[in-house]
């Protein structure tokens, strides 16, 4: 079941199991800034994981694997352990992050780390190129250099879980090599899959009812393109029942071509997608550099996502997306994305958004949304809670519709998004438009769009460096748009709270709408009328 390393906390004995891959390459001199540099397009490229070119790491004394892949603004690297034998709050992992020869942020004098999100109480010493903190409690903790986002690492702890046959299923082993696409399109029901640790590459995998898709720690799926450039899922499912997509795997779309791309290249793959599954679960799943939404649920009911790690740079690159789910929860994962980062669409022909929760994740947002209801609005959108979320970076400046709080509407005057609360987002730092931002305009804040917004909450915002507005409004259209009932409590930015006079700063607070009444649709530390 992968590595194991034994480390001695104070009162008992733990069991670190870092996940570890095969093949990974080391880069060093001028082939770092080619890896780095190489998010310039959205090709296919090489080593979609690489041992990191600037840390080191031991948690209690012993060596940890340090891995590193592309993002939009620089390499990111990050470690992905679990703990067995520790509990909640009391875990004493004392780690220990050392400076290569490669790093510039932690090597520098006058470096020092903020361990994100802040609300960990996480406080790290940097002293001659190491920084050094204690970790008691499970959940990500990124360590973001003299306080920017330059050369950062992400450490995740998780509690360890020992895989267990459900009652019922037969395991089929599958040993690495390289599949084609009939030999993954698995039919069999009450079956685990499960991938033995070592390197795969698969073109597309099909996981039928009532079945576990299991990646052993230390597996590594190389996506490749089908043979005829056809676009077609990474892993799917589609109709069925009782589906689990879980372990402590990589799937890496590195090789495939996406995004915007250049005359004569095609997006050549779809990430992973469940669409119209009766309980869907994916869990402790890293999905690297994809091409296009990298996690979707489409007309899923009960859908559960918890521990997954995404890294991507690529437009489209959205990380976990919810189209017309009802019963969701989407809770403790880590997402740095070259689009939005968690969110709702409506993109089905015949679902609907309802019950969806958003809880304890932390985004990094290199170009566009950390969390929202974004735009493709087919049907209402309803009853949709982010809660207890943080964002790291929040990057971009290209458009008004950025925000790291968003409900953006466009393509459809029919539909209403409504009931949906942001609460206790903590953000470290923004340069978006907004940190809460309601727009109804075109894809990608391009463009006319139509809607309607009502009964939206914004609560318990914590913004500690914020490089733009609070609040920010738009619309295009007057006839078929409508925004009301906004609520504000508990809205800090840059130190100081949001209050009534706040919509007179135009620092703050502004709009570019003829729909919207602030004297009567915008309460500040109050509750909706009724």
């Amino acid at each position: 079941m992968g590595n194991k390393i034994s480390a001695k906390s104070k009162d008992e004995k733990l069991i670190l199991h870092p996940s570890v891959y095969e093949g990974i390459r080391s880069l060093q001199g001028a082939e770092i800034g080619v890896y780095e540099h190489e998010v310039c397009t959205n090709l296919p490229v090489r080593d979609g994981v690489i041992l990191s070119p600037y840390y080191t790491m031991k948690i209690n004394g012993k060596a940890i694997p340090v891995y590193a892949a592309r993002s939009a603004n620089g390499i990111h690297s990050f470690v992905y352990v679990d703990i067995e034998g520790g509990e909640e709050g009391c875990l004493q992992l004392k780690t220990e992050i050392s400076a290569t020869e490669n790093s510039t942020a932690l090597r520098r004098e006058d470096a020092f780390a903020v361990v994100l999100p802040r609300s960990r109480g996480v406080i790290a010493e940097v002293r001659k190129g190491k920084a050094t903190a204690k970790i008691d409690t499970y959940g990500s903790y990124s360590f973001a250099f003299n306080g920017n986002y330059i050369e950062p690492l992400t450490l995740i702890i998780k509690r360890f879980e020992p895989f267990s046959v459900p009652e019922g299923y037969t395991i089929k082993r599958i040993e690495p090599n390289n599949y084609v696409a009939a030999e993954t399109n698995f039919t069999q029901e009450n079956t685990v899959y499960y991938f033995e640790k070592g390197r795969y590459e698969t073109d597309t995998i099909r996981l039928p009812a009532n079945s576990v898709f299991y990646l052993e720690r230390g597996v590594y799926i190389t996506v490749t393109p089908s043979p005829d450039n056809s676009v077609e899922n990474a892993v799917f499912a589609c109709g069925d029942k009782n589906i689990r997509f879980e372990g402590r795997g990589i799937i890496d779309f590195s090789a495939c071509c996406g995004g915007e791309t250049f005359q004569g290249y095609t997006n050549n793959k779809s990430g992973i997608a469940f669409s119209e599954v009766m309980g869907a679960s994916v869990r402790g799943l890293s999905i690297i550099n994809a091409q296009s939404w990298s996690l979707c649920f489409y007309n899923c009911e009960d859908v559960y996502v918890s521990d997954v790690f995404i890294m991507g740079y690529r437009v489209f690159s959205d990380g976990v997306m919810l189209s017309d789910c009802r019963d969701g929860i989407v809770e403790n994962c880590f997402v740095r994305t070259g689009d939005d980062a968690f969110e709702t669409k409506s993109t089905t022909k015949s679902g609907y958004t309802n019950n969806i929760l958003f809880r304890n994740n932390a985004a990094w947002t290199d170009k566009a949304v950390a969390y929202g209801c974004i735009y493709e609005s087919n049907h209402d959108t309803e009853n949709v809670r982010f809660e207890n979320n943080s964002v790291g970076f929040a990057l971009g400046t290209w458009s008004k519709h950025l925000g790291c709080n968003v409900i953006q509407m466009g393509d459809n005057p029919e539909a209403t998004m409504h009931d949906i609360q942001f609460v206790g987002t903590e953000i470290y730092m923004s340069y978006n438009q907004a940190i809460c931002n309601i727009y109804i305009g075109g894809s990608g804040g391009r463009g006319e769009g139509w809607g309607k917004v009502k009964n939206i909450l914004f609560r318990d915002i914590e913004a500690e460096n914020n490089r733009g507005l609070v609040l920010y409004i738009q619309t295009f259209e007057n006839e078929y748009s409508e925004v009301k009932s906004i609520c504000f409590e508990n809205i800090v930015s840059n130190g100081k709270k949001f209050l009534q006079k706040s919509v007179e700063d135009k620092t703050l607070y502004d709009i570019n709408t003829q729909v919207f009444n602030a004297e009567n649709d915008l309460h500040v530390m109050g509750e909706f009328p009724q």
